[in-house]
This record gives structure tokens, sequence and C-alpha cells, in this order.
């Protein structure tokens, strides 16, 4: 990270992605003109209702990996999955 990134701001930029996966209130389902490729069985078989979408990656992610448009998929009464949720006040 230092290599590309040696601010201290930076860094801390670093901790908005990566920390724990991001609950959204999105069900995982096909962006429009979704085609399978490399994985097929990895997302199509799980367009069903009660998957929800999580996004970015958690600490145990590969670095190169982490990205906040990065989706990921399971159903909220899973506990193992290193998920939490980011607040805002409007």
């Amino acid at each position: 990270m230092s290599r590309h990134c040696p601010t201290r701001q930076c860094l801390r930029c670093r901790q908005m992605l990566g920390n724990v996966w991001e609950w959204t209130a999105s069900p995982f389902g096909p962006f429009p003109g979704f085609e399978p490729e490399l994985y097929r069985d990895y997302s199509a078989p799980w367009f069903k209702e009660g998957r929800y979408v999580l996004r970015g990656g958690a600490w145990a992610t590969r670095g190169r990996l982490i990205h906040n448009s990065y989706r990921n998929f399971f159903t909220p009464e899973r506990r193992d999955i290193l998920a939490g949720f980011r607040t805002c006040a409007l």
C-alpha cells in the first residue's frame, strides 16, 4: 500500500474498504445485460429472494480484490462472513 500511496490521508481512505463486507439493501440479482462468463455457477444460480448484496471486501480478502464496486451475496442470517454495515446521518 505505501508503495503506491504513502500519505497518511491515503491510508485513511484505505480504511473505507476492506475491514468488513458492507451489507446493502439491494437484493442480489443480475445487472441488465448480465451474462455468466468464467464462473457460470458462481452467481446466476443464486439470483433468488433472500440474498442481499455485500460490497467491498473484508480484512481476509486479498487486496487486489477489494473494491467498492465488487459485489458478493449471502443471506442475512449468516454470521461467518465478516460483514458489517456503514451508517450515515442525513
